[in-house]
């Protein structure tokens, strides 16, 4: 089961979906909060630690440039040392969006009007073959009760990312890079476990998921 609280998850992923994804992108994705602000950092600046990152595959170097500044110190006095290691492991999920050996980008998609018909996808960048698992395309799902969808969600507005399971009669937050998966009929792949990974169900070719 996750560790991650829905309320912490949600704040986690708005973070470092914004350092990480959006610069790239050139927009801003959905967010869980409706009050949250991009922290104030350059985007071009942004935008070159990936692309170097890209280009090396060393997280580490990445993480430390991307969590610099007086927005960082201020986020993480007021964390526990959990809350700090988790906000870590989740931003390493965005950047490993971008590894070298990733197999696959999240691009833009004009599919959902929520998102003013600019949100994004899923795309693989290489050839896989049917059982193959992309270990670098993963998630976070955390259960929530009443209390909390109450507190998190908005109908309409921030519920993109939320399904609800009748095995365990509950609400469960789905976030991290691979909550980009787009939904399908014919579906190409699944995901599975608490920390989710994608895993394809027929062979794909470039550009497809």
């Amino acid at each position: 089961m996750s560790t991650y609280s829905a309320r912490d998850l949600a704040e986690f992923d708005d973070l470092a979906a914004s350092l990480i994804l959006d610069p790239i992108l050139g927009f801003t994705t959905h967010k869980m909060s409706s009050k949250f602000r991009p922290v104030r950092r350059d985007k071009d600046e942004l935008r070159r630690i990936v692309r170097e990152f890209q280009r090396t595959g060393n997280s580490l170097l990445a993480y430390d440039s991307l969590v610099t500044g007086k927005w960082s110190h201020n986020f993480f006095l007021c964390k526990t040392k959990r809350q700090v290691a988790a906000f870590n492991e989740h931003a390493m999920r965005y950047l490993h969006v971008f590894h070298p050996t990733s197999g696959f980008r999240i691009v833009p998609s004009k599919r959902y009007t929520n998102d003013n018909k600019m949100g994004a996808k899923v795309v693989v960048s290489q050839e896989w073959q049917k059982g193959d698992c992309m270990p670098k395309l993963s998630g976070v799902i955390s259960e929530m009760n009443p209390d909390e969808e109450k507190v998190l969600l908005r109908p309409g507005q921030n519920d993109f990312s939320v399904m609800f399971s009748t095995r365990k009669h509950c609400s469960q937050l789905w976030l991290g890079p691979a909550a980009y998966i787009n939904h399908d009929c014919l579906p190409t792949c699944s995901v599975s476990r608490w920390v989710f990974l994608g895993c394809l169900l027929v062979d794909v070719k470039f550009g497809w998921l």
